[in-house]
């Protein structure tokens, strides 16, 4: 096969899709945010809109930290997090709203609030960001390859939704009780629990992952549903212990090593890949499309990232992007032959996948390399 002697990024697909997207996401959040200023007015919004942002850009980082080998697409990532922000949040306000008030001609309003927030709310808003999750497993197969992938798409929609519903709880703090209402509402969940909702969505995101790499037709099936169920129950014994004024020890026993079990199941997602990147591609050094040094270079995330800041130093910016290009063509050729060893793929769509890939491989050598010389 002959290398193309240019390279460049990938275009994007389907803009129409695009488009459609940003307009239905636009549309959802003009709705959801139009309606927490209605009912907190315009100065209180705008202080709650403003406080939510501030975690936003460090969990984002500490999310997309996590997925080293294989980063996710730019406009999937936007996607998620958009759809947290946007529909998600939407669906929850409507169909929380229509609960409370069902609740409220049975119950007094205490009683109603409670059993919303302890039950209803996380079934509706847990259904409602997985739904994007469960989207992208089945659309984009090839772009979910485990959970560390799950993690960050869910940590992700978890992050927009939060985003959305601190808006509401920081403006209504400064309606109901002032600056000091509003300094406190920020320090529990600006400061102390930015987190939690991409904790339970990730749950969700874990049981998707490990669907997507289940070897049996039960863990296929079971994955999605134990992590939701998961995401769910986290979700409930936060809001409840919210309700009855434990939320320091449910903080500190559930919420906290529930925490530290994802990074230690993020980090062990990582040990698996390496191992199979230093397993799989030697075949391709063999075949002539890797040399030797590539796979223990694919392979170490400190020296992919060497390699990169010497390439862009020595050729620029436009060569750094291709020699990352480079290593996410081998890694992914490398999970590839995971999904055919799992039989997840066929033998055809296997063939027309390789060679894809083996296509990007060398496009992306050239850029970092130069043209071949001429014989």
């Amino acid at each position: 096969m002959t290398p193309p002697q240019t390279w460049a990024p990938p275009a994007p697909q389907r803009p129409w899709l695009a488009v459609l997207s940003f307009v239905g996401f636009g549309f959802a959040g003009v709705v959801v945010l139009g309606v927490i200023a209605a009912q907190t007015g315009p100065v209180p919004f705008l202080l709650g809109f403003a406080l939510a942002l501030i975690p936003v850009p460090l969990l984002v980082a500490g999310l997309l930290g996590l997925d080293r080998y294989e980063p996710e697409p730019v406009r999937l990532l936007v996607v998620t997090f958009a759809w947290g922000a946007t529909v998600a949040a939407l669906i929850a306000l409507a169909i929380n709203t229509v609960d409370l008030l069902a609740l409220r001609a049975v119950f007094d309003d205490s009683t109603a609030t409670f059993f919303t927030a302890s039950l209803g709310a996380p079934i509706v808003e847990e259904c409602a960001k997985g739904a994007v999750l469960l989207g992208l497993l089945r659309l984009r197969r090839h772009e979910f390859d485990g959970p560390i992938d799950g993690i960050v798409y869910g940590g992700l929609v978890g992050l927009g939704f939060a985003m959305t519903e601190n808006v509401l709880y920081y403006a209504g703090a400064a309606v109901q009780n002032g600056v000091p209402g509003l300094v406190g509402t920020f320090v529990l969940r600006g400061v102390f629990s930015p987190f939690l909702h991409p904790l339970f969505t990730a749950a969700t995101g874990i049981g998707l992952g490990y669907a997507a790499i289940a070897r049996s037709r039960a863990g296929r099936g079971l994955g999605p549903l134990i992590g939701l169920a998961v995401a769910m129950t986290l979700h409930a014994t936060w809001n409840t212990a919210a309700g009855v004024h434990h939320l320091v020890v449910v903080y500190l026993l559930v919420m906290l090593p529930v925490l530290l079990g994802i990074i230690a199941v993020a980090q062990l997602e990582r040990r698996r890949v390496r191992a199979l990147i230093r397993r799989v591609l030697p075949m391709y050094v063999q075949s002539g499309w890797l040399s030797w040094a590539d796979p223990p270079m694919v392979a170490s995330t400190a020296d992919r990232r060497r390699v990169r800041g010497l390439v862009r130093a020595t050729r620029g910016s436009g060569a750094a992007r291709a020699i990352r290009d480079y290593q996410l063509a081998a890694t992914e050729l490398a999970l590839l032959h995971d999904r055919a060893d799992r039989h997840q793929i066929d033998g055809p769509a296997f063939a027309a996948r390789q060679q894809s890939l083996l296509r990007s491989l060398s496009a992306a050598r050239v850029g970092f390399t130069g043209p071949a010389s001429p014989r």
